[in-house]
């Protein structure tokens, strides 16, 4: 009791960051809300204490005299995106979840605590410069309450809601140092002191894990689920579920669960499931990417967007092809037949089919990712969890408005989800329309976050280091697209040390998409790296490309305006 109510004074304690004092005007874009609120055209958007003051055509909206305008005109603003699924505690990385695939003696799980901690500032940062604004966190340690503290002292960081440890029927060992994630609670009695004690300490949210084994049955645990709701409501809060089988997700909603924090994996909902979750109103987080994310880290068949590519930390990004050089003496046969046993998603899987058939019924949807989870990288995950909406048949303007409107009432906030006057000043303002295409979210210009306007370069602005590993991780995960990002258009590629062997997008193109397709398992480890300025030098030995074994080879590569413009090779 004595740390959480530590954490809550503590946070009690900071001040909330300063509004802008000078007013802000965007002038001459094209305003797009979700579905429901109006698009504007030639628009102007007037931005004052952090608050959008007005909004609507030029015509018919002054802009103060002492404003700053940005001049918008090709541009869209959409509102600022929500992410209402992700972990603080975990990284996205290989090491983060040592109850799924336990490498602690590859890493330390506290190793693992103290990097993620460390790279808090770094994370913010990603998440803003993914175009998200806001982000909940359904559970966590009670240090979760120390990061909503954080952010909210940030300037480059989004808005962050929180729940506490899990109230679970499971318990998860590996994952207590101390501050657990997870509480296994057997008793109705216990949960509801769980939930007073979470409700003290200043939670936004209580969160219920209610895992059901193939052996047993959802009633098993129902009596604590339904202590546990009703001591959170009686307090005010409301209460996320993680049951991802339809029949712990009826019995959840049955019991008065608020919100469902996955979709239904296991098989296709029912009628009767459909009209449960309309009648009490229950938010939907389908979360598609996790189960995909995990089976393609663990077969290595890994499928990142570009945006993950050159958004993600390339560290923890890199992290996951680690699999391919770790021992075989930790890859154990149970380890070994789970990893066998993945599968991804596929564009019928009942969680694809069960999402598009709540959104027709009228369920409100929350797009969230599970990001933390390995393979699901905080920030730029939303956006393949986008192309998972896509594919289950939302439009792109259905999709932004579970990714704003939806998360905003998951977030408990009457105040963002739309652009229009009174809201905070919450925003994205992208390059290309996002009612054509959803690739073109990532298209962002400018992020504005409580009045405060970012470049994408004042976010993450990739170190020659950063652009030579994120263009490593493309090649292990033979993702061409990914791969060409990370270079110039007119980039020059050379044998050592001035023989030019091709130049341009289009030849590497060429060159690389037959390697790619050619080899399946072409892994290329960096055994040395040295970085002076602009220049990186990788010692490199590459698996999978010739039938004679590894090749060792050496590259040295410069990088100019984030991408690299120039390649030579030394093959040794």
């Amino acid at each position: 009791m004595m740390q959480r109510a530590l954490i809550l004074s503590l946070s009690a304690l900071f001040w909330m960051l300063p509004a802008t004092a000078q007013p802000t005007a965007f002038v001459g874009g094209t305003v797009v809300n979700p579905e429901g609120a109006p698009v504007v055209e030639d628009a102007t958007v007037v931005v004052e204490d952090g608050r959008i003051a007005a909004v609507g055509p030029q015509a018919e909206v002054d802009v103060p005299a002492n404003a700053t305008v940005v001049d918008a005109r090709g541009k869209y603003l959409i509102p600022g995106l929500t992410d209402g699924h992700v972990h603080f505690f975990q990284s996205g990385g290989l090491y983060t979840r040592p109850d799924a695939i336990d490498l602690r003696t590859v890493r330390p799980y506290a190793d693992e605590l103290a990097l993620i901690k460390e790279r808090l500032p770094d994370t913010f940062a990603r998440y803003l410069r993914s175009g998200i604004t806001s982000v909940v966190d359904v559970g966590g340690p009670m240090w979760n309450l120390a990061v909503r503290a954080r952010a909210d002292t940030t300037a480059k960081a989004p808005r962050v809601t929180v729940a506490g440890p899990l109230i679970s029927s499971v318990e998860r060992p590996t994952l207590d140092e101390g501050d657990p994630p997870i509480l296994k609670i057997e008793t109705p009695a216990a949960a509801r002191a769980e939930v007073r004690e979470q409700v003290e300490a200043g939670v936004d949210l209580i969160k219920i894990w209610y895992i059901v084994r193939p052996s047993e049955t959802p009633a098993a645990y129902r009596p604590v689920v339904e202590a546990t709701i009703e001591e959170a409501h009686a307090a005010g809060k409301r209460v996320a579920v993680h049951a991802t089988q339809l029949e712990t997700a009826r019995a959840a909603v049955e019991a008065g669960a608020d919100i469902l924090v996955h979709g239904v994996f296991s098989k296709p909902v029912d009628d009767a499931f459909v009209q449960l979750m309309v009648e009490n109103d229950v938010l939907y987080t389908p979360t598609i990417m996790v189960m995909e994310r995990y089976s393609e880290v663990f077969t290595q068949q890994l499928d990142l967007t570009v945006p993950e590519h050159r958004i993600a930390h390339p560290e923890i990004i890199g992290s996951l092809f680690d699999l391919r050089t770790l021992p075989d003496a930790l890859m154990t046969p149970g380890r070994q037949r789970g990893i066998q046993s993945t599968r991804p998603v596929n564009p019928d899987s009942a969680a694809i089919r069960n999402l598009r058939v709540l959104h027709d019924a009228g369920v409100p949807i929350v797009a969230g990712t599970d990001a933390g989870n390995i393979g699901t990288p905080h920030g730029p995950a939303l956006h393949r969890e986008i192309e998972l909406m896509r594919a289950a048949g939302l439009s792109p303007r259905e999709i932004l408005t579970t990714a704003t409107v939806g998360g905003a009432r998951l977030a408990g906030r009457d105040d963002l989800g739309t652009i229009e006057a009174g809201h905070l000043a919450d925003l994205v303002v992208l390059d290309d329309d996002p009612r054509t295409d959803i690739a073109h979210w990532s298209a962002i210009h400018r992020v504005v976050k409580g009045g405060h306007v970012f470049a994408p370069d004042d976010l993450v602005d990739p170190t020659p280091v950063d652009v030579v590993q994120g263009q490593l991780n493309a090649y292990n995960a033979r993702d061409l697209e990914g791969f060409l990002s990370f270079y110039a258009p007119d980039v020059q590629l050379y044998t050592y040390p001035d023989s030019l062997t091709g130049q341009g997008l289009d030849r590497m193109r060429r060159s690389y998409g037959r390697l790619f397709e050619q080899a399946p398992q072409l892994h290329a480890e960096v055994t040395h790296r040295m970085h002076l300025g602009t220049t990186v030098i990788d010692y490199e030995r590459v698996q999978g490309m010739s039938p004679d074994g590894p090749v060792e080879a050496i590259a040295i590569y410069r990088v100019l305006d984030d991408v690299i413009d120039r390649v030579e090779f030394v093959q040794e």
